[in-house]
């Protein structure tokens, strides 16, 4: 309207012609608005909203990818941080998309049928890849089979493919029907330019300065305008057209400026979208390459330059072939993805600069152009180095022992199947050699287990050099060793390997400057006379290292039916031990003790007995060990213990003088845990006075874990127990330990009471341990005496108790009553005092 205005008041004179000239100069013009506005409205959003669309799909699969490879590859740390960050981008990618396609809806409203079509199109393509996206990052994270991974893989690929396809037709149709547009508008101008020019000629006849004047006007402006569409035709999209009117013309430069600056946007977002896509590829730890058809690499990524130690521009323009151990199977890989479009992950070798072979897991596909033709090959490549390295070292752990580096026990549970198996098809002969260092605890006590450890590593490298490679050497653990020797005809080859292995680990060792000796016991089970089984030559051989042990060590036994006898007696005798405490097959024996100053009696040993119910009574010695072994001594210790402050409370009760009770204490049982928990379970439960219980320990008990067992003996020591050390000089004797521990009293051993009067080293050893005891504030009882001379001995060096078969033998309880009983109080008897063991009077 203001061009008419102006026009009208400039050519008053030429109303007719200046009117004619603004109405089809301002319909042209109005046409050219709505031209723009149309593409500005319609066109531009629409594309721009279908960019958005793609780079939110693209964001979601790069997404997915990464976090499905990071989640069955690494398992550490920074692969679940990875794996989080690629969660948060899927979701951003998601949202954008959710946004994007909602505004692509909303403008479909305007759209063509063929359009509404490809939106529809969109809209189940993009479902299709978010639930297929969701699907296989599920089936990743919860690590399934590697069937159910590919499987989902595929579907979400050819998914990927169906959307990028569905948006890519769509962003062509919109460009077609914007470059349709920007025709009219160019035709819509240039028939403007035409209708102007025609009126301003028939003006300018009329009125040269009018018309001048209008077409400068009016003329400049669109000019203006045609450039700017000419040089956004060119891609210049930073082209802007300055026109400062308010007039249709102003507004067409306006629309027309919006135009170019959503062009521009819609650019950048673009580029952005692929510097993502370069970030993520150049930040991916698989090696990726693009080929051609041909096999040519066309790109690669850090990842692949590092791995191979080429150069980017090295390997550009290079064959696939050359990077592969076998160049013909990167042939056919190329032309299987061409036809098929992806292949499955398989394993392959690549071949790096240096020509060290690397094994990679590689998976790739086919890339398609616009026209759905093959135009290249992205394959990527997982580094299978660190994988193969860790199965390796699983392999090695689960076969070999980490010590010594010798076959473990799986591996020579193998082993020994495998040489039996050839021995039985060549009727041959199969020995079994099972070797057990002596006294080896006593290096571990003594030198650490450190040094224990050296030992053993020392003992291996000494077997290795002297075992044959057509023998195994295994350690089946702690410091046993089995050597399965094969080829021997006899017993007589066997005994020449024994004797051979014993003499090779008589040298001393050299550990760290210490000198250790040391020596080994063997039990040798030949195949197939001792059995055809692994499991039972190896059982049998053991049997035989036991009769080694037994025989004083250092030496080598042959199994024979007598062991098997043997052994099958202790199970027997086992199995009793298991049902004895039940059957209520034990009891006590008591033997009185004596005050050397009063000469009467203050206290009784309790002493177990086993009365089975068809072997009859059975010796501590022999039961005792077996219970150790079996663990069962705790059980047995515990009833011990209750049975005879039972008997201590009872003879109180029945008016007889309080006596103490203490039990004699096995080491498997003082050293484990709940010990002390025990010991006032069963005060609680009889109801005994404390200060009436004396426990009664071995040296070697007391020495093994000395700070535990300060802290054991100070717990019992404060609720008012006494301690005292029985078979005194028998073990491991110090004074160091005797000033640290809170003992009361100490039992000369009866070995050392037997001789005394005979043996003069016994008796020196007895006066020692007197003087030394009595210099510590304990008092000392004497085991085992027997004879009067025996006794006068001991009152003469001072000894302060006494007991043995001089005295009395072990007796019921009942006698027990009935001579404490007889005692007189006026001959001055001490308190009784009971203490409980297990072993023979």
């Amino acid at each position: 309207m203001k061009i008419r205005s102006t026009l009208t008041a400039g050519c008053f004179g030429f109303a007719l012609l200046t009117g004619l000239v603004g109405y089809f100069g301002g319909s042209a013009i109005t046409r050219i608005s709505g031209e723009f506005d149309a593409v500005t409205r319609d066109g531009l959003p629409a594309i721009k909203t279908l960019h958005d669309i793609r780079y939110a799909g693209v964001r979601i699969v790069a997404s997915t990818s990464e976090f499905a490879l990071v989640s069955m590859v690494g398992r550490d740390r920074a692969a679940r941080q990875q794996a989080e960050e690629e969660k948060e981008l899927l979701e951003q990618g998601a949202g954008l998309y959710q946004s994007a396609f909602s505004t692509l809806k909303d403008l479909s409203e305007r759209f063509d049928p063929e359009a509404q079509q490809y939106v529809q199109e969109i809209d189940r393509a993009g479902k299709d890849l978010m639930a297929l996206s969701a699907e296989s990052m599920e089936t990743a994270r919860r690590a399934g089979a590697h069937s159910a991974i590919l499987e989902v893989k595929e579907r979400f690929e050819a998914s990927e493919r169906r959307f990028l396809d569905v948006v890519n037709r769509a962003i062509v149709l919109e460009r077609r029907q914007l470059a349709m547009r920007q025709q009219e508008v160019h035709n819509a101008i240039t028939f403007a330019l035409f209708t102007l020019s025609a009126a301003s000629a028939v003006a300018f006849v009329f009125a040269v300065a009018g018309g001048s004047l209008s077409a400068i006007l009016i003329s400049r402006p669109i000019a203006l305008l045609q450039e700017g569409v000419e040089r956004v035709g060119q891609g210049v999209l930073d082209t802007r057209i300055d026109i400062s009117s308010t007039n249709e013309i102003g507004r067409l430069a306006n629309a027309f400026n919006r135009m170019t600056t959503e062009l521009r946007t819609a650019k950048d977002e673009i580029t952005t979208a692929r510097n993502y896509l370069d970030n993520v590829i150049c930040s991916m730890v698989d090696a990726l390459l693009v080929v051609d058809t041909n096999g040519t690499v066309m790109n690669v990524n850090p990842a692949l330059c590092g791995l191979l130690g080429y150069r980017e521009n090295e390997l550009i323009g290079r064959s696939f072939s050359t990077i592969l151990a076998d160049g013909d199977h990167g042939r056919s890989i190329i032309a299987e993805m061409a036809e098929q479009g992806q292949v499955p992950d398989r394993e392959l070798l690549y071949r790096s600069r240096q020509g060290d072979m690397i094994p990679v897991v590689l998976s790739g596909g086919a890339m398609r152009n616009q026209d759905g033709e093959v135009c290249g090959i992205v394959c990527i490549a997982h580094d299978m180095r660190e994988r193969k390295r860790s199965e390796e070292e699983i392999r090695r752990l689960a076969y070999f022992d980490p010590l010594t580096g010798l076959p473990n026990r799986a591996l020579f549970q193998d082993r020994v199947s495998h040489a039996l198996a050839v021995a039985s098809r060549e009727e041959g002969t199969v020995a079994l050699l099972f070797l057990d260092l002596d006294r080896f605890k006593d290096v571990n006590d003594t030198l650490g287990h450190a040094m224990g450890d050296l030992l053993l590593t020392s003992v291996a490298d000494r077997l290795k050099a002297h075992v044959r490679v057509s023998d195994t050497l295994a350690r089946l653990g702690d410091d046993e060793f089995v050597v399965i020797l094969t080829g021997a005809r006899d017993e007589r080859g066997a005994s020449i390997v024994a004797q051979s292995l014993l003499d090779l680990l008589t040298p001393p060792f050299d550990l760290e400057g210490e000198e250790v000796f040391i020596s080994t016991s063997i039990g040798i089970a030949l195949f197939p006379s001792d059995g055809e089984d692994g499991n039972v030559l190896l059982s049998r051989a053991d049997m035989a290292l036991h009769a080694a042990k037994d025989a004083g060590r250092n030496v080598y036994r042959f199994y024979s039916d007598d062991m098997n006898r043997s052994a099958q007696d202790r199970r027997g005798l086992e199995d009793s031990l298991r049902r004895a405490l039940a059957n209520g097959e034990f009891y006590l024996d008591y033997q009185p003790q004596i005050d050397m100053h009063t000469g009467g009696v203050f206290g009784v040993e309790a002493l177990l007995r086993w009365n089975h119910p068809e072997d009859g009574l059975i010796p501590p010695g022999r039961f005792i060990p077996a219970a150790e072994e079996m663990g069962f001594i705790r059980r047995i210790g515990e009833w011990v213990m209750r049975a005879a402050c039972l008997q201590c409370r009872a003879w109180q009760e029945s008016g007889l003088p309080p006596v103490r009770v203490a039990v004699n204490v096995s080491g498997h049982q003082f050293n484990q845990p709940g010990f002390i928990d025990m010991v006032d379970r069963v005060l609680e439960d009889t109801g005994l006075d404390p200060t009436l219980l004396e426990l009664e320990l071995t040296e070697s008990t007391l020495l093994e874990g000395a700070r535990d067992t300060i802290m054991t003996l100070i717990d019992l020591k404060v609720r008012g127990i006494h301690l005292a050390i029985d078979d005194f000089g028998t073990g491991y004797s110090s004074l160091s330990y005797l000033k640290h521990f809170p003992i009361d009293r100490l039992k000369i051993d009866r070995s050392f009471v037997r001789d005394i009067v005979s043996d003069l080293d016994d008796r020196a050893i007895v006066e020692a341990i007197i003087a030394m005891a009595h210099s510590l504030g304990l008092r000392v009882l004497a085991e085992g005496v027997e004879r009067e001379d025996e006794l006068e001995l001991l009152r003469e060096r001072g000894c302060d108790e006494v007991q043995g078969y001089y005295f009395g033998r072990p007796m019921s309880a009942r006698d027990v009553e009935a001579r404490l009983r007889a005692s007189s109080p006026a001959r001055g008897t001490a308190p009784l005092r009971l203490i409980a063991r297990a072993e023979e009077g």
